[in-house]
């Protein structure tokens, strides 16, 4: 897969392309069909990840900070 990065000037990726044949390659794969209806997987994972969350069972991460390191380690 031939991605494509445009990054700030402070080194954060601002934007991710992605060739639109490998786009709807990607969609075929994973199951959308573009109707903007999640598939019924989604659904249960979503379902199921609330669930855990609710009983305490999964940790809750601040997207910023996740972001700031998994940037740090592309560069």
């Amino acid at each position: 897969m031939k991605l494509q990065y445009s990054p700030e000037r402070s080194g954060f990726i601002k934007s991710l392309f992605i060739p639109i044949s490998e786009w709807n390659a990607l969609n075929t794969k994973s199951g959308n069909t573009g109707s903007g209806e999640l598939p019924e997987w989604h659904k249960r994972l979503l379902d199921e990840r609330i669930e855990a969350y609710e009983n305490g069972l999964e940790e809750v991460f601040d997207s910023e900070e996740v972001l700031k390191d998994i940037e740090k380690d592309l560069y």
